[in-house]
């Protein structure tokens, strides 16, 4: 039973089962949501209904061109309301932005907010993520001085009913709510997890695009009906367009991996809030052991939990790193799940389909002893590299307090991230230097970090190679450098160390040096 979505594919045989048989799918977007168990042989399962489509509906909202105002924030374009559905995400066309100018989008029910500006327009394709509720409100927040503002949605998505069947491997659903924040959920229905800051993996027929589709993490459990509750925008994240590879050929050859974008509230890739799990191969010629698998399938225990994360542990069936089998229930919208290693750390595949019964079978995932699987994983991560920002270590201060040295800005190819040192003596301007280095582990052939107590500066440490100083002195207690990267592939996934050193006359060591902290930058795309 292939239990993700994508059910307008025609069926297709694998071997001498048919698709939608042993291997249908299961979907679950819905407003309203009626369990009914089914505990099938497998020589004789019945066909799954495939579940219906999004529904698009055409929506007319055009904010017209619209000018800053001097004492006004923002206008109010309208409200996007479509009255019934239990949610809403909003199609745009192409937004005419100035720099600066910015978009609010507003649940009515229960005020999550999500925040646009040209760029992360670009980066969600133009489409929002979901919101709970009839009702989203559509603002505009023009740059000061601005002129050419215009913002127009164009449709709507809202999710059919659909009425999922089940398929549980014991007499009875021994699932239990769960919360692990590495593995989220496709729209309303399909399971993904992360293995690394931004590169996912989930069933392929789960997914054949990338437009609209909005990954969740840390998801409320569902209403009192079974429908499925949104997470607040900052958790919702869009996909990379052309990141995608996406494989759906039957058991053990079906798989996607795809790229997240920044989210567009905070800026962040979807690992750096939620942490990940590594791919790794099951180990050749190991007896069967535990195994755990957490995903977002249907339930009819309790219709809260129906697709909310819930967790399962069971015996692996083969010590196959290829195709995996393993006794663990699975159900509608599980496709795409990670099947979890003892150590909670390990992802050795992706759950693909359902076989399994209360009196035999197993279900089925693809793992990434799949050759073309890794590759494509490998592939999507050495393309599609996470700038991040970081810091490390402490700094050494004096009776004005430590200084403080952090990083702003998105660390990618063509950008510029500020570093900006604060808390140094507010009463006076401190000369100082901006150490760039690129370890922070060995300094010309010396352990880092190292104790400057050494040359006289008692209390202080280097944390970086100081490959490359420049001059920052701070003004007053601040100071910011802009640092431009370049636009050129060589510095791609390359990392950058930097620590701040100034001289304060206030400093308890002989040398008069204040210190910050260390940072680091990844740089991406």
């Amino acid at each position: 039973m292939r239990i993700g979505k994508d059910a307008r594919r025609a069926a297709r045989s694998v071997g001498t089962l048919p698709r939608e048989t042993m291997q249908g799918r299961m979907r679950a977007p819905m407003r309203t949501f009626i369990a009914t168990a089914s505990i099938l042989l497998c020589a004789t399962l019945a066909a799954q209904t495939p579940p219906p489509p999004p529904i698009f509906i055409p929506y007319a909202l055009d904010s017209g061109l619209v000018a800053s105002q001097p004492g006004v924030d923002s206008l109010h374009v309208g409200d996007v309301s479509y009255v019934g559905t239990n949610s809403l995400q909003l199609w745009f066309s192409p937004p005419q932005l100035a720099p600066g100018s910015r978009v609010r989008l507003v649940s009515m029910r229960d005020g999550a907010a999500q925040w646009f500006d040209l760029h992360s327009f670009a980066d969600y394709q133009n489409v929002s993520a979901f919101f709970n509720g009839e009702t989203v409100r559509v603002e505009l927040w023009p740059a000061p001085g601005s002129t050419q503002n215009r913002i127009r949605v164009h449709k709507i998505r809202i999710e059919p009913v659909y009425v999922p069947s089940e398929l549980v491997c014991q007499a009875t659903d021994i699932r239990v709510p769960s919360t692990d924040p590495r593995v989220g959920r496709i729209d309303g229905c399909c399971t993904t997890f992360l293995l690394d800051e931004r590169t996912l993996s989930t069933a392929g027929h789960c997914i054949g695009a990338t437009a609209g589709q909005i990954i969740q993490f840390n998801v409320p459990p569902s209403d009192a009906a079974g429908n499925p509750v949104y997470p607040p925008p900052i958790d919702q994240y869009a996909l990379r367009a052309g990141s995608l590879t996406s494989v759906a050929n039957g058991v053990g050859l079906d798989y996607a991996v795809m790229s997240t974008v920044r989210n567009s509230v905070s800026g962040l890739y979807a690992g750096e809030s939620q942490g990940w799990l590594h791919a790794v191969l099951v180990p050749a010629g190991t007896a069967p052991q535990t195994w755990t698998v957490i995903g977002f399938g249907t339930s009819g225990v309790n219709l809260t939990w129906n697709l909310a994360q819930k967790s399962a542990s069971g015996p692996r069936a083969t010590t196959s790193n290829s195709t995996l089998q393993f006794r663990i229930t699975v159900t509608g919208c599980n496709s795409g799940s990670p099947v979890i290693g003892t150590n909670n750390i390990d992802a050795h595949g992706v759950v693909t389909h359902a076989g399994c019964t209360a009196t035999g079978g197993f279900n089925y995932g693809t793992g990434f002893g799949t050759t073309a699987y890794m590759q494509a994983l490998q592939g999507v991560q050495a393309t599609y590299v996470a700038g991040t920002l970081g810091t490390f270590g402490v700094g050494c201060g004096s009776a004005s307090g430590t200084p403080q040295l952090s990083l702003s800005g998105p660390p990618d190819l063509g950008a510029t991230v500020n570093a900006t040192v604060t808390q140094t003596d507010p009463a006076q301007n401190l000369f100082g230097l901006l150490m760039v280095g690129v370890s922070d582990t060995t300094w010309n052939g010396s352990p880092l970090p190292i104790d400057l107590g050494l040359v006289g500066i008692p209390g202080c440490w280097l944390c970086v190679a100081a490959d490359l100083q420049f001059s920052l002195s701070t003004n007053f207690g601040s100071a910011t450098l802009p640092l431009s990267i370049p636009n050129q592939a060589a510095f791609l996934g390359a990392s950058f160390y930097l620590q701040h050193f100034a001289l304060d006359p206030t400093a308890t060591n002989g040398a008069q040096v204040v210190t910050t902290n260390g940072a680091r930058m990844r740089i991406g795309n």
